[in-house]
Formats: structure tokens, C-alpha cells, sequence
């Protein structure tokens, strides 16, 4: 190769929008190409006769492939879609629970509430009877003739 060929390649691999497009091109290349390898394999009347361990050979390819995270397309749908039921369920119990939360926390308190006026009315009339108690001893002596 000349040198002008190699500046353009290291070109064009610094730029970001190549870099993106490249691993998702490479990525779907190798999802894709999984499960037509799979189907043609499988579905290949004369599989035996391309090679004698073509189906072993398959599968450690696919075995290698997975080992750098790939998965077939249908698997990593079923997978994307689980999460996404996960996320909606997760949400619903968060929800959930905030309003148990909430619900607890007003009924906690509206007794809190309540306990505290119950204390605060008896204490009124404790301090009543203690006043009363206190004028009482206070006021002269009265006369009984």
C-alpha cells in the first residue's frame, strides 16, 4: 500500500461518525452472520460433505463469538424486551410504594395528631384543677357564722 492509501484509512478511522457506524456495521455483521451460519448449517443436506466436522467446528465458532459477548438477534430482542417489562414493573413498584409510603406516613401523622391534642387537653385541664387548687389556698379565710 502507499502511504497516501494508509493516511486516508487512519483518516477515516479517527473520524467518530465511521468509528460509530463501523462498530454497529461490525456488531450486526457478526449477529447476523451467527444465525445465517446456524440456518445454513443446519438446514444443508450435504453438511457432511463440506467438511466432516463442520457442526462442531459451527459451534465452536459461535462458542468463540459469544465469548466476545455476541448473541444471536432473537436472544438479545428477547433480552431488550425483558428489560424493558423489568424497567415498566420496577416503575409500578417504586409508584407503589411511594404512595404506601405516603399513605403511612399521613395516617402515622393524623394519629400523632390525634394523641397530641388528647395530651394537650388533659394537661389543660391537669393545669386548671392545679390552678384552681393554688386560687383556693390563696383566697382568705371565709366566715361560717
Amino acid at each position: 500500500m502507499n502511504e497516501e492509501i494508509i493516511r486516508k484509512i487512519l483518516d477515516l478511522s479517527r473520524d467518530p461518525q465511521y468509528q460509530k457506524g463501523f462498530v454497529d456495521f461490525f456488531i450486526k455483521m457478526q449477529q447476523e452472520g451467527l444465525e445465517a451460519a446456524r440456518k445454513f448449517w443446519n438446514q444443508s443436506a450435504e453438511k457432511e460433505k463440506l467438511h466432516p466436522q463442520a457442526s462442531e467446528m459451527f459451534e465452536q465458532m459461535a462458542s468463540f463469538y459469544s465469548g466476545l459477548g455476541f448473541v444471536p438477534k432473537q436472544k438479545f430482542d428477547a433480552a431488550i424486551k425483558e428489560n424493558e417489562a423489568l424497567k415498566n414493573e420496577n416503575e409500578a413498584l417504586r409508584r407503589a410504594m411511594k404512595e404506601l409510603n405516603l399513605k403511612v406516613f399521613s395516617e402515622g401523622s393524623a394519629k400523632v395528631q390525634e394523641a397530641w391534642m388528647t395530651v394537650m387537653e388533659k394537661q389543660m385541664a391537669l393545669s386548671k384543677e392545679m390552678t384552681k387548687g393554688f386560687l383556693d389556698l390563696l383566697k382568705p379565710p371565709q366566715d361560717k357564722s
